[in-house]
């Protein structure tokens, strides 16, 4: 159960879990689910249009990590469809990695992950011999509304703790991913 931690909440602090372009994830038809968004967001940087291009494909990739989170972990590890289309490299590795072990356990996640007060930290181009673009997201994530737990079981109550997660998002291949994830700090601001 602790390695479920590494994928939702992000293994240790600041450890890996998971030119600007407007390619966004191409939509799944057979993927029942609701197609990702480019949720609300605040930032401290002055954007230029590639950038906030760049942003919009990170977060319609970040939306759509955070739907896959919720489609594995509540399946208790069963259902991995999809899992890279907004996932790749740490955050896939993390993802199915947790989804073997609770189907393993029989466990899974009750409640929803949710993303909460969503800030864009930076946009950078890599100095790569194929340089590509990385977008840090932060956010917040409460630990009270989803625990994983054996299946049959609800989900228990507990006091409202919040926590800061970063999700990098790159563009390698031209469809943006969630690549890596962090834990930030063990509050919100």
């Amino acid at each position: 159960m602790a390695a479920v931690g590494a994928v939702i909440s992000g293994c240790e602090d600041n450890s890996p879990v998971a030119a600007p372009t407007s390619t966004l994830p191409a939509a799944d038809p057979s993927a029942g689910a609701s197609t990702p968004t480019v949720p609300e967001y605040t930032t401290d940087l002055d954007l230029t249009d590639d950038e906030k291009k760049a942003v919009d494909g990170a977060l319609v990739a970040f939306e759509g990590y955070i739907e896959t989170i919720n489609q594995v972990f509540s399946s208790g590890g069963k259902d991995l469809d999809g899992a890279d289309q907004f996932a790749r490299d740490g955050s896939l590795e993390s993802l199915q990695t947790e989804a073997e072990s609770m189907s393993t356990n029989n466990q899974y996640m009750a409640g929803k992950y949710g993303a909460y007060d969503v800030r864009i930290e930076s946009v950078e181009e890599t100095e790569d011999e194929a340089p590509y673009t990385q977008v840090s997201i932060l956010f917040c994530t409460k630990d009270s509304e989803w625990k994983v737990v054996d299946q049959g079981e609800e989900l228990p109550s507990s006091a409202p703790k919040g926590f800061t997660m970063q999700h990098v998002a790159d563009n390698r291949d031209g469809a943006w991913k969630v690549a890596n994830q962090y834990l930030r700090s063990k509050e919100c601001d």
